[in-house]
Formats: C-alpha cells, structure tokens, sequence
C-alpha cells in the first residue's frame, strides 16, 4: 500500500533517487577515511622559501582537509540519523529502518541483509526471500524520503 504521500510522484524514479543518495554514505566513508589517512602523512618541510606570499600553504591545506573531514562527518550524520529515524513512522518501520541500514550504512550484501532479516524479525530465523526483501527495500525508500529534508520525490507526469 502506497502512502498518501506518495500518491501524486513517480514511485520508481523516487526509489532511484533515494538509492543514489543513500549509496553516498559508503563513498563518505571512504572519502572519511581517506582524509583520516592523509592527516597522518607528513608534510615535506625543505627550509626553502617558495613565494612572497604570506600565505602558510601547509596551514591551508591543512585547514582545507578539517573542513573537508568535517563536511564529511555532517553529510555522514544526516544519512544516519534519517534511517534512525524511519523506525518512527509506524509501526511496521523498525524494519524498515533495519533494512536501510544493513544494506546502505553497513554494506551489505542483498543475501546477507535476507539473513539478518530472519535473524531479527521472523521466529524461525529463516532468511527473508530475495524478492520479499526487494519489496520491502522499496517501501523502506519511499519512508526514507518521505522524512529526507533534502528533496528525493519526483513527480509524477500527468
């Protein structure tokens, strides 16, 4: 059943968008990471004066790469805290939410995120089906925008 909400936009371009932007979240680890490594480089330190600027372009790099890191950490929270906050919507969304993060914050595989399925919500512990879980992740898209501040829905056209 498709939320009120959703009544008016394209479901399945809505879905691709919030893919792509919860597909970001590993590419910020990995740029989080980077920058973490990066910091912990040396810097080269000849004793030879380069311009006649008073411009200290190691103190600006390294500016550059906090502010960096810290757009980094911002961008990363937001995405964590909208899946937190999908388990919020109603009563069927703790699902939801666990399936937003295994699969885009942890990275999981789609046969790894059936098996936590079954190992969280189901009393047998059985694995969730391949195309069960594709439906689900669908309706856990259309939760995720439906709370993004950042706009995800497309329109449908008429």
């Amino acid at each position: 059943m498709v939320n009120e909400v959703f009544k008016n936009y394209d479901l399945e371009a809505t879905g691709d968008n919030v893919d792509l932007e919860l597909k970001r979240y590993q590419q910020l680890k990995t740029e989080q990471k980077r920058l973490k490594l990066v910091a912990l480089s040396g810097q080269a330190y000849d004793g030879m004066p380069r311009s006649e600027t008073n411009i200290n372009g190691t103190e600006e790099a390294m500016y550059k790469r906090l502010q960096d890191q810290e757009w980094v950490k911002k961008e990363m929270a937001l995405l964590e805290t909208a899946v937190d906050f999908v388990a919020d919507t109603d009563e069927k969304s703790a699902q939801c939410s666990a399936i937003l993060k295994w699969k885009y914050l942890d990275g999981f595989s789609t046969d790894k995120c059936c098996i936590k399925y079954g190992q969280a919500f189901e009393k047998e512990g059985y694995p969730l089906a391949r195309t069960t879980f594709n439906d689900k992740l669908k309706q856990a898209r259309l939760k995720f925008a439906e709370i993004y501040p950042r706009e995800l829905r497309v329109e449908a056209s008429k």
